[in-house]
């Protein structure tokens, strides 16, 4: 698998959001499926994506952190410069069964049958 980053480093906390013409900064999740790191903004389809990832006989091993993705504008001869900042020591793969099934439910009812992207549901009426 191709890494889509041209750095990737565990920091001690997580730089906060940024957008500007030369910088966007965004918080979320990464998934690592066996040395390749995917980013999502949100748990649910970040957790979604590393469980139905690690049920693939080519994947034996998965994580899920609080990360940072970051794409910065770097002159015309480099271009995008792509760097992933991921939370030391802070894995949120949950193997509690209950969990487990919260985070996957909320994914599933975030689905759109018309949408490439996943919509957090409204909360729940209490």
């Amino acid at each position: 698998m191709r890494n889509e980053y041209d750095v990737v480093v565990e920091v001690p906390t997580l730089k906060g959001e940024y957008h500007s013409d030369r910088l966007v900064r965004e918080r979320g999740y990464a998934v690592n499926l066996d040395g390749a790191w995917y980013f999502f903004s949100a748990l649910e389809p970040a957790y979604a994506f590393g469980r139905a990832g690690r049920m693939s006989l080519q994947v034996g091993s998965w994580t899920i952190v609080d990360a940072v993705t970051e794409v910065r504008f770097d002159g015309l001869e480099r271009g995008d410069v792509r760097t992933l900042y991921l939370l030391k020591d802070a894995s949120l793969r949950d193997h509690d069964a209950e969990r487990d099934h919260e985070v996957l439910r909320r994914f599933a009812d975030g689905v759109r049958a018309n949408s490439a992207h996943w919509h957090k549901p409204p909360a729940a009426a209490e």
